[in-house]
């Protein structure tokens, strides 16, 4: 996928690490992030010197204002203090004359001279308690590799060409550590990066404060008391060289609390230099692998703007996950982006069609912890009444935040009387939970562990029932009742920062559709787990099932022409995600209830032509085709339209025909201009005239759905 608009922000990460080397936003820095949820903030400087002139790839601080003015060279005057520098002329490279190539696997950028790639795994991680050791060790090693090209074969004088980063504190020469194996620089942070001296002689460790004092020196320096550090090679006239290079990540020891926890990396591996010789001796590998997803993704059916979502959308992902060991036993986090809160259930939901494509043992992970440490019981109340009606079973929004477990029982997002943001998500997390555990059995068939939790589902469709209606007779399959950890406040939903079109969980039709797909998951499991034993609760299941869908239907307001959100006889609200829980029946398998002229064939034309209805400029569609999910909010959020459009096209079977590139293309706009130096933005505002939160964010890898293997010739795997 080449972009003529190449100014954007991309993560780079190994699995597991919560680690990355971010690139791209021209004029701007990126480079190493280490649990921190954020872009690097480093100067990134790629380029060479010839003939007294640096020229440079513009993805550090200082290119800004010289791009800007249509400046590109820069020319410092003499140092008063350091009279013995000469003036270097450092020329930014511009926009235009800067290609890009993005793949699923590969990122690769190219200017006159130079050529920069980096290789990022985007496989799968094998379950570390049954895979082999050395298939373990691959996929967890914190590290990715990439590529530096230098062609002088057109020039008639040497070239010192150069990669460095400033902005590392601690500066670290690895020459001094490895006896001169490794020839690059690190930081006392826990990141750095090399090549292996021993294949490249003639390459050499500098450091200084910044190029300008490197190249106005009469020798460049290993000045160990600056901030930039790098390697350069002199390329002789009529000559190219290519370079492998290796950038890693280590934290030794504990590196939690609440639960005691180091990274299953260690285990593999003793310090960063450990790590970085490993990554230099798998680099071909790690590059032919890179490349293979490259072409795997641009063989599928997806479209241009559909490939570049879905590569930034994976990339992401792994930028937050964390792969631990606590004790001798693995536990997966996947961070909540810049938010960093652990393993967040409603992120999980909408990450799990991605996980158990790629790693389904990781899903199964996060299920059990929620289930052994992360769940409680509560009771109930109706809004503005006193009286306290039994509840049951749910489970946390997360499991704490930036490395710190919470209690279990509690997250560290919820908070009693709180109204709107951070009050409890008790009623919809307990859907996630149901239908992520649904989603798991569906897709491994693992019998044995359907038939371990099979109680805790009972539970669960117990605990729904009750938040319906503590009288059976008066259920109408929608959640009537709060629970009572909100104190005098009511319960919201995943989608927080909304008004209560969409934040609102009590009579929301969003949850209402959710309700139903939950009902009819947890028939199926307990129908596949044991039907004479579980009859009862098939037939409670099927009719709260039956209840949900009938009431949704008749919501329909002729005189508006669309569903209402809310179920209150007041709101008019139009919001799309009223369909978004149709892709759990469609991803279980649940082809007779989904049916068009199935069971529930008056609800499944209900919702189609609700969304016909909404999907209109005005009410859900932005002026530049991308979609709007709350008629009343111009804040979108990406994962989530993701998931609408598949269900839109693979489960109501509408065909947009020109429009779907149109929705395509305006949503990758938003990242590709709007969100271009935040990286991966979940929640965009106004269709990309700004951006609400979640950088780095992980649920963007719904957009997996767009691969279903069904609908596509692609299917991702586990290496």
């Amino acid at each position: 996928m080449q972009h003529n608009h190449h100014s954007f922000q991309m993560e780079h990460s190994p699995r597991g690490a919560e680690a990355s080397f971010s690139l791209g936003w021209v004029g701007h820095g990126g480079g190493f992030s280490l649990e921190e949820g954020l872009v690097g903030a480093q100067d990134v400087l790629i380029g060479y010197l010839r003939d007294g002139v640096v020229h440079c790839l513009p993805y550090c601080a200082a290119s800004e204002g010289a791009l800007a003015t249509g400046m590109a060279d820069f020319i410092p005057t003499t140092d008063p203090i350091q009279p013995h520098f000469k003036p270097v002329s450092i020329r930014y490279f511009r926009d235009q004359e800067i290609t890009r190539d993005l793949g699923l696997g590969t990122d690769c950028w190219q200017a006159e001279g130079v050529q920069f790639l980096l290789a990022t795994p985007v496989s799968g991680i094998p379950d570390p308690e049954t895979a082999p050791a050395s298939a373990v060790k691959d996929a967890v090693a914190p590290a990715i590799v990439g590529q530096l090209t230098f062609d002088n074969t057109n020039g008639t004088t040497p070239m010192t060409a150069f990669f460095a980063v400033n902005g590392l504190p601690g500066l670290r020469l690895l020459e001094d550590e490895t006896g001169g194996e490794l020839c690059g620089v690190a930081s006392r942070l826990g990141y750095g990066f090399a090549v292996e001296a021993a294949r490249y002689p003639d390459v050499c460790t500098f450091a200084d404060f910044n190029l300008e004092h490197a190249f106005g020196r009469p020798v460049p320096l290993k000045f160990r008391l600056a901030g930039m550090g790098g390697v350069l090679v002199e390329v002789p006239a009529g000559e190219t060289l290519t370079l492998d290079i290796a950038f890693g990540w280590f934290r030794a020891g504990v590196v939690t609390t609440g639960h005691a926890c180091t990274y299953l990396y260690t285990r593999y591996f003793a310090d960063l230099n450990d790590v970085l010789r490993y990554a230099l001796d798998r680099s071909a590998d790690w590059l032919t692998e890179a490349r293979e997803h490259d072409a795997a993704l641009r063989s599928s059916r997806l479209n241009a703007h559909q490939q570049f979502l879905y590569a930034k959308s994976v990339h992401s992902y792994y930028g937050s996950t964390q792969l631990f060991l606590e004790g001798a036993k693995p536990r997966w986090v996947v961070n909540e982006g810049s938010c960093n809160m652990i393993n967040t259930l409603d992120l999980t939901v909408d990450m799990a069609f991605f996980e158990l494509r790629q790693h389904p043992w990781a899903l199964r992970n996060v299920l059990d912890s929620f289930a052994d440490e992360y769940c409680y019981r509560d009771e109930l109340h109706f809004p503005d009444r006193p009286e306290a009606y039994p509840g049951g079973i749910s489970f946390t929004h997360d499991q704490g935040t930036r490395n710190v477990f919470t209690p279990h029982g509690f997250s560290s997002y919820e908070v009693t009387d709180h109204a709107g943001c951070f009050s409890y998500m008790t009623h919809e997390e307990l859907l996630n939970w149901t239908l992520c555990a649904a989603l798991y059995v569906q897709a491994t068939g693992d019998g044995a562990w359907r038939h371990k939790r099979a109680g805790l589902l009972v539970d669960c469709l117990h605990s729904i029932q009750l938040r319906d209606h503590p009288d059976p007779a008066q259920r109408d399959g929608v959640m009537d009742l709060d629970s009572n950890r909100c104190g005098r406040e009511s319960e919201i939903t995943t989608y927080d920062s909304l008004d209560p079109s969409l934040g609102q969980a009590r009579r929301n039709t969003y949850m209402a559709v959710k309700c139903w797909a939950a009902y009819l998951a947890l028939a199926q499991l307990l129908e596949a787990e044991d039907a004479g034993k579980w009859a009862e609760e098939i037939s409670a299941a099927r009719h709260a099932a039956r209840l949900c869908a009938d009431t949704v239907t008749a919501a329909f307001d002729e005189q508006l022409g669309y569903i209402p959100a809310i179920l209150d006889g007041v709101d008019q609200s139009a919001i799309i995600p009223i369909i978004e829980a149709l892709v759990y029946p469609d991803q279980l398998g649940l082809h007779a209830e989904l049916a068009l002229d199935g069971p529930y064939a008056d609800f499944l034309a209900t919702l189609k032509r609700h969304l016909l209805a909404v999907l209109v400029p005005g009410r859900c569609l932005f002026p530049d085709q991308g979609w709007k999910l709350s008629g009343n909010n111009d804040n979108s959020w990406m994962s989530k339209i993701f998931i609408c459009q598949y269900v839109a096209q693979a489960v109501l079977g509408l065909d947009f025909g020109a429009q779907a590139e149109a929705f395509d293309r305006a949503h990758a706009d938003w990242w590709r201009h709007g969100a271009a130096g935040h990286s991966v933005i979940d929640q965009v505002v106004a269709g990309g005239d700004g951006v609400s939160g979640g950088c780095i964010y992980p649920r963007c890898v719904s957009s997996v759905l767009w691969l279903d293997p069904v609908r596509s010739e692609m299917i991702l795997s586990t290496k």
